[in-house]
């Protein structure tokens, strides 16, 4: 059964001006796709959606440097990664804990670009093998708010799961004030955080910047980000954000608060591809 759009409540009332986020559904072709394999892997994904449903009561939060997501009764082991096609860049034990780097960098440059200076990178910590803490760094959230990101990580534990697809979908709506929210990106701002996009398109809705990112390392086969923002042509900022990360295939519409959010697409998603 489909679960409607949730809304973040913002506080105060007014004039306050609002960004509107809205996801399209949200389609994981990998990840809780392996609750169709059977088996302890199917259990623990399944115990993992559960307590995604309840988030505060199994989830801490830190949002003061990037998202550190904190779990207080870890499921998932080491081993499992490998379902969601995930092997870092690098591991570090100390006693207990084992600590997991993953990198990815640009697929490309242009000159005078060293691809490394813009890469996506995130840290898990394990404790007894199991998946304790996830760290993402404070540049990821310059395009999606971390209320909207914690919207997204919670919608999964209502998540519409398709076994003949084997996918699962989830769609969050939400507005929020200008305290909450990212500055609006302009084309200026990408290059800054992103480097020279791979390509630029021009389509009636507006510039699309095409960016490609992928494992650091060989050994890291970590799926790939492939994502296009397309920015508007009256304002030059970013209006949309949609693509592929990791394995995953997500939609992001930015909107002002006159304008009325988008008909979401059907349910349905399919595995990415290279």
């Amino acid at each position: 059964m489909s679960r409607p759009g949730t809304k973040a409540a913002t506080g105060g009332g007014g004039r306050r001006r609002r960004f509107r986020f809205w996801t399209r559904p949200l389609a994981l072709a990998g990840g809780l796709a392996c609750l169709l394999l059977g088996g302890c892997i199917y259990l623990r994904l399944l115990e993992l959606k559960n307590q995604l449903a309840s988030f505060d009561r199994y989830f801490e939060t830190d949002l003061r440097d990037g998202v550190k997501l904190t779990c207080k009764q870890p499921v998932l082991l080491a081993e499992d990664m490998a379902f969601f096609k995930l092997a870092p860049e690098s591991r570090q034990r100390a006693g207990i804990a084992e600590m997991w780097h993953f990198r990815w960098v640009k697929a490309y440059a242009v000159a005078g670009e060293a691809p490394a200076d813009y890469a996506v990178t995130a840290d898990f910590t394990f404790v007894d093998h199991k998946l304790t803490r996830v760290i993402l760094p404070e540049r990821l959230f310059a395009f999606i708010p971390k209320p909207m990101f914690l919207l997204m990580v919670r919608a999964f534990g209502h998540a519409q799961i398709d076994r003949e697809k084997r996918t699962a979908n989830a769609s969050v709506h939400a507005d929020f004030g200008p305290d909450q929210t990212p500055p609006r990106m302009t084309g200026a701002g990408l290059t800054a955080l992103l480097g020279a996009p791979m390509a630029k398109t021009e389509t009636a809705a507006g510039t699309k910047w095409r960016y490609r990112y992928q494992a650091a390392s060989p050994d890291q086969r970590s799926g790939y980000i492939d994502v296009t923002f397309t920015l508007d042509p009256a304002t030059g900022t970013v209006r949309h954000l949609e693509g592929i990360v990791f394995n995953g295939r997500i939609n992001l519409d930015f909107t002002e608060p006159s304008a009325q959010p988008p008909a979401p697409n059907p349910p349905s998603a399919h595995g990415a591809t290279p």
